[in-house]
């Protein structure tokens, strides 16, 4: 991981993946600073390729991290640990976080219609 800092804001960037972890409450202050998804320089692609990875460990603490999906945009699927407050994004999901599109209200839709469910409370990967 290396060190990445916005604003003021110092989050861990993975140098193979590209994929960035927020420690607790880091990634709400990005949310709201204008520019702040200049910090994911992965590519998305690779990234939604990582969707399918099994339980990780968090890189903060080493507990098992929770898979997630985004309440607000269902198609954002990150890791959380419960543990420490810790959130792994892959490569391109904070950009697309930080974006809300109406292009993100149909991929939500479809989410929806495969029988995902929507919400915060994610369920353990597998």
């Amino acid at each position: 991981m290396v060190k990445v800092t916005f604003a003021g804001v110092e989050v861990d960037r993975c140098a193979s993946c590209r994929g960035i972890f927020f420690d607790q409450l880091e990634k709400e202050r990005l949310l709201k600073m204008q520019g702040a998804g200049a910090i994911d320089i992965g590519n998305a692609k690779t990234g939604r390729t990582l969707d399918d990875v099994g339980y990780i460990n968090c890189p903060r603490c080493g507990s098992r991290m929770l898979r997630m999906l985004d309440p607000g945009q269902a198609h954002i699927c990150f890791e959380h640990c419960a543990a420490c407050g810790g959130s792994f994004f892959d490569a391109g999901e904070f950009k697309d976080l930080k974006h809300h599109t109406i292009v993100d209200f149909f991929k939500d839709l479809l989410i929806k219609k495969r029988g995902v469910e929507q919400g915060s409370g994610g369920s353990a990967a597998g």
